[in-house]
């Protein structure tokens, strides 16, 4: 019988590229959520949180009031 190798640096970097795209499909498309709820949602740091951010070529979230909800208060305060 003979025994396989297994090559474990690529296997753990593809398990890792793996996650890393859940994180940053997360990162997108959650943007109700901070990284620190993302980060303990995962069970992860915030320093695996910008390395995701990083390598995805993230840009930085809109912060601030939302112009769906401005538009919809000024459209209140007219009427």
């Amino acid at each position: 019988m003979q025994i396989e190798r297994i090559n474990l640096r690529e296997k753990s970097d593809r398990a890792r590229h793996g996650f890393d795209t859940q994180l940053a499909e997360v990162l997108l498309s959650r943007s109700d959520l901070s990284h620190a709820q993302i980060a303990k949602e995962f069970g992860i740091s915030a320093k695996v949180i910008r390395r995701v951010i990083k390598q995805f070529n993230i840009g930085a979230r809109r912060r601030g009031p939302k112009l769906r909800l401005r538009i919809r208060g000024l459209n209140n305060e007219v009427a």
